[in-house]
């Protein structure tokens, strides 16, 4: 951001002084008589019980203090002190810059450090600023910093003062996308007056009728509208405004004197008691010269000339009513392509519109008669058939055929790629009595499949037929695990295989139940996953991470950065920035003791999304980790896009490097690439000295795994810390 203003040199005179930074801007009066040249450290020595209460009594929106010429805090506001939650005597006598209000962004901590060195040479600084409220609210405020004078003309004092405008900043971000998008929209819409002339016309409206907006704006409707004289208007808007809206077809007449039909669908409104009609208006050319075209984009993609969702769904109600009077069933196969954002990303869109293209004919090839495929989605296909048996429902030649077909490699543009495919299956009328319920669970099915590693096929499983019998009573006791206090974390430290020292620790979720003992993570994580209790159990689980090492430190012991794994779920939450930055307050832990680990496939779902709310993290202070690296997707040309900390070494790689030459190969450039990027790097599941002697001599300093320490419950880690050291080290 750039300063709004500048003030001169000019100095701040006593009288002045609240009337100029209180009253004008926030309608505050100062009337009490100082001389014109009265020392302004006289006036607040004398008059400070006076300012103070003026500046105390402002609105709750506006923050007022005072700075010493070092840019050390010497007054506060209540409003100021209120909006974060401090007290005064935890922020006067310390540097502005490191008081509670600049601790959300290090941008306007910059600006403010720049601000105060030109108040210093006797400049006033204003722009705007993010501070974070003690609600956890992100607030927008107009600060501007004065600079006061003493009679000889030194600065004495600064001023900082502030105003919450973020209900007016959203406002105006609000007016301006309203304006933008109507002016940006597809459709032509105009502004007519009373008198029936046009007073505005969005640009597709121009477009439309081949003027500039210059020659539009102003002319009258029957200039436009052949149909639409004077007479005719004033009954219209008559009429109009009987009904409050009506819809109409016409013609209008181009800037060539071409006719062309439209559909003009009108609304009466009245601004500022003047009645208006806002109109949008539809060329019907098009529809009416190609009602067959027009039928044929609603039914089938336009670019893979495949049959689309529509069209499918009606086949599969035709197929579906056949199949009740043959007694014979219907299957539906949804066919997920796996991370056809990355061919896009390094393709291209044309580039990503070829892999579907050719995706379309292979999925077509492998489809039998009467089969029908389809493309219902951005990255997804269908394909619809009959059989004779339920036996071939999910028959595995069919998926399997599809899987190997759709991996084969695809050469584009001169550049060979490889695509993989999930796929979820539902069948008629075991997995559902319409095309909507089979599509419905076709698609949890294919949700299934990419959530176990994509690249598979899975089947629906009913409730009628649920293969897991145990399934339902892990899924009712999972929810009330919470509830009843059955969650525990443990902690796997981390080892410096030099010292033997612990630098920290991975938090593990564990589960006691009272009747089935101690279930695997294994085993309730996924469920956890489907049923969407992960979030909360997530968060529990980070805020018990976050208090425990809280005590350590209180209680002197330094445990390090405690790890905590973040599920999809959580991560793809728009605020999740905001709810660690509230649970560290919460739990009092200074954030850079914490550490977050994502999976490399959580990072490459939405890489502009996942970079935006790492990069926030991260100004905040907290750690990022990726764990199990080396198994995703993620390529170096993503990878430098993402500002995190640490990698951690999958422990596959880790369990084979004795024995696999090609393991060992990825380990060494795994480690060797984190020490080029300066980043820490961690290796897993280390459970023989000769793995640990290989990874050392590779250079990987810190591990974890059985070799050192099991999982242990809290007071085992905390006789660890007290300890210093395990024993086993190079």
């Amino acid at each position: 951001m750039t300063d709004k203003h500048r003030g001169s040199r000019k100095g701040i005179r006593p009288l002045k002084f609240l009337q100029s930074i209180l009253g004008a801007a926030f309608d505050v009066r100062v009337s009490r008589p100082h001389k014109e040249h009265f020392n302004i450290s006289r006036m607040l020595r004398e008059d400070d019980q006076h300012v103070c209460e003026v500046m105390d009594r402002l609105s709750p929106s506006v923050f007022a203090g005072l700075l010493t010429v070092n840019g050390v805090l010497t007054y506060a506001n209540k409003a100021a002190l209120d909006a974060i939650g401090a007290r005064a005597e935890d922020v006067l006598g310390r540097p502005f810059d490191a008081t509670p209000w600049w601790g959300f962004s290090d941008q306007g901590r910059q600006r403010l450090r720049d601000a105060i060195r030109a108040a210093g040479q006797g400049h006033t600084s204003r722009f705007d600023v993010l501070i974070l409220d003690r609600n956890g609210r992100v607030r927008t405020m107009d600060f501007t910093l004065h600079p006061v004078y003493d009679d000889k003309g030194n600065v004495t004092y600064m001023v900082p003062s502030a105003r919450d405008i973020t209900e007016r900043r959203q406002a105006e971000r609000e007016l301006r996308l309203t304006q933008f998008a109507v002016d940006h929209a597809r459709g032509a819409m105009f502004q007519i007056d009373a008198d029936g002339r046009v007073r505005y016309a969005n640009r597709a409206a121009c477009d439309m009728l081949g003027y500039a907006r210059e020659d539009l704006t102003g002319r009258l409707l029957s200039d436009i509208d052949p149909t639409m004289t004077e007479g005719v208007w004033r009954e219209h808007l008559h009429e109009l405004k009987a009904q409050g809206s009506a819809r109409l077809e016409s013609l209008a007449r181009r800037s060539d004197g071409g006719l062309i039909p439209i559909e003009v669908t009108a609304t009466y409104i009245e601004y500022e008691g003047e009645p208006v009609s806002f109109s949008y208006v539809d060329d019907l050319t098009a529809r009416r010269a190609s009602e067959e075209r027009i039928h044929y984009l609603t039914r089938f993609d336009g670019l893979t000339r495949l049959p689309n969702r529509t069209a499918l769904h009606e086949r599969l109600e035709q197929a579906i009513e056949s199949a009740q009077l043959s007694n014979s069933p219907v299957a539906l196969l949804i066919v997920g392509l796996d991370r056809l954002g990355l061919v896009n990303d390094a393709l291209g869109h044309a580039g990503g519109d070829e892999v579907l293209r050719a995706i379309a004919e292979r999925l077509s090839a492998c489809a039998e008669t009467p089969a029908t495929v389809a493309r219902i989605g951005g990255d997804e296909f269908a394909i619809m058939y009959t059989t004779d048996t339920q036996q071939d429902l999910h028959a595995e030649y069919w998926t399997q055929r599809i899987l190997e077909s759709v991996s084969e490699p695809l050469r584009i543009n001169d550049q060979e790629i490889c695509v993989t495919c999930s796929i979820g299956s539902a069948a008629y009328p075991f997995d559902g009595a319409d095309s909507g319920e089979l599509f419905k669970n076709a698609t949890s099915a294919l949700r299934r499949a990419k959530g176990r590693g994509r690249n598979m096929h899975l089947a629906y499983v009913s409730a009628a037929a649920n293969r897991d019998p145990e399934r339902l009573a892990l899924e009712l006791a999972l929810r009330g695990a919470l509830k009843h206090g059955e969650f525990s974390v443990h902690y796997q430290p981390r080892i410096d295989v030099d010292s033997g020292a612990p630098v920290g620790a991975e938090a593990l979720l564990r589960w006691h139940h009272p009747h089935m003992g101690m279930i695997s993570p294994a085993r309730f994580i996924p469920v956890a996953e489907e049923t969407g209790l992960i979030e909360s159990i997530g968060e529990w689980v980070l805020r018990a991470a976050c208090e425990q090492n809280r005590l350590w430190r209180e209680s002197g012991l330094m445990p390090g950065r405690i790890g905590v794994n973040l599920s999809a779920r959580q991560f793809r939450h728009a605020d999740l920035a905001l709810r660690v930055v509230q649970l560290l307050k919460e739990t009092g832990l200074d954030p850079q003791h914490l550490e977050l680990e994502l999976t490399e496939s959580m990072l490459m779902e939405d890489v502009d999304t996942a970079v935006a709310t790492m990069t926030c993290l991260k100004n905040y202070g907290v750690s990022i980790a990726v764990d199990d690296f080396g198994t995703g997707y993620s390529g170096l040309s993503y990878l430098k896009r993402f500002p995190i900390d640490t990698l951690k070494i999958d422990q596959s790689f880790v369990r084979e490097i004795t024995s696999d030459p090609a393991s060992a190969a990825i380990a060494d450039a795994i480690i060797a690439m984190a020490q080029r990027l300066n980043l820490d790097v961690i290796a897993e599941g280390v459970e023989t000295p000769e793995q640990c002697r290989l990874l050392r001599e590779s250079g990987c300093r810190y591990m974890q795994g059985y070799l050192f320490a099991r999982p242990v419950p809290t007071e085992d880690l905390t006789k660890l810390l007290r300890v210093g050291h395990v024993g086993r080290h190079l």
